[in-house]
């Protein structure tokens, strides 16, 4: 058994995906998630659903828009002269 409960992975399984925690609790959540199905089953979802986040979230926005967007933000926070 390892020395970790179900509640405790739950509450750190997106650290664990990311890749935000220590070794040693790396090795413990990884440990749990290969003998616990549930668990196991959580962290695979969340770690497809980041996947298809990542791929659908990006910006198709053309340069010369982004390019005058930066231009009117910049010309508007630049003070003007009385």
């Amino acid at each position: 058994m390892s020395e970790i409960d179900c509640d405790d992975v739950l509450r750190e399984i997106e650290l664990y995906i990311d890749g935000e925690l220590g070794q040693e609790r790396s090795r413990l959540l990884a440990a749990h998630l290969s003998t616990c199905s549930p668990c196991g089953y959580r962290a695979e979802f969340q770690a497809r659903l980041r996947e298809i986040v990542r791929a659908k979230c990006h910006s198709d926005t053309p340069q010369t828009l982004m390019w005058r967007i930066r231009e009117a933000i910049r010309s508007e926070s630049t003070p003007k002269e009385e």
